[in-house]
């Protein structure tokens, strides 16, 4: 599928979203993914179209303004956990989930992070790093590399 990477080969997959470079379901059930989820507003998705062809779709929207503004920390740090318990049952099932935003990259690698925090134990810094490694892109957009961290150590499991 064109635009996928892998942030855990054959588990958890990134994307822009369809919005910014379209997919089909088709595309989606070749490479095996069962669960996408949406963090701008979902624009493009057809959640109907998933659900007929047994894809589970979430929508946790993260804020996307570049830079972020004041409250977006607030609102990542309310929202990022929601988002992963809405990935974990599919996770659970060894099930292979998609993650998407506009371009995959910053809200996108903000989750990834997240993830690799909570599955592997990851320390913020290096979690975002791991992150760059699969999406050298990640957290691109002006204040994004530090809204990100700012969640990412407030949300470490040391606080």
């Amino acid at each position: 599928m064109e635009h996928l990477f892998w942030l855990e080969p054959g588990r958890i997959a990134g994307r822009s979203g369809p919005n910014k470079d379209p997919w089909t379901t088709d595309e989606l059930q070749q490479a095996g993914i069962r669960t996408v989820l949406s963090l701008n507003d979902a624009d493009g998705v057809d959640a109907s179209e998933l659900a007929e062809a047994g894809i589970c779709h979430h929508h946790v929207a993260l804020p996307g303004e570049i830079p972020p503004r004041q409250h977006d920390l607030d609102t990542c740090l309310l929202r990022l956990p929601q988002a992963l318990a809405r990935l974990n049952a599919s996770l659970s099932q060894g099930e292979r989930v998609l993650i998407h935003c506009r371009s995959g990259k910053d809200r996108t690698g903000m989750l990834m992070a997240y993830l690799l925090m909570v599955r592997q134990g990851l320390a913020p810094r290096d979690a975002m790093a791991k992150v760059r490694q699969v999406r050298p892109i990640a957290f691109s957009a002006d204040g994004w590399e530090a809204l990100t961290l700012s969640v990412l150590e407030r949300l470490a499991p040391h606080h």
